[in-house]
């Protein structure tokens, strides 16, 4: 099982980035962040758990491959 030790540097980063989305204003979030995201899930961060592991979720502002506000999963990939 991840400790939360291991999450710190993914929830800290995800605590700046939503800070930074949250400051937006309303005509950018409605065309930039997905409508799910916006009422359901508005929030820095998630973890999940399958068969033992936890996964932690992080948010993240638009970019050259996704065009939305999204969640990746922490450690995020380098991108190629």
């Amino acid at each position: 099982m991840t400790t939360s030790t291991e999450f710190e540097g993914g929830i800290v980063s995800a605590r700046a980035a939503f800070a930074q989305l949250d400051k937006r204003g309303g005509k950018w979030k409605s065309r930039n962040i997905p409508i799910y995201i916006r009422e359901q899930l508005w929030i820095p961060y998630y973890l999940t758990e399958e068969l033992g592991v936890q996964q932690l979720y992080v948010i993240r502002p638009p970019d050259e491959r996704n065009p939305k506000v999204h969640f990746a999963r922490w450690p995020i990939p380098e991108p190629e």
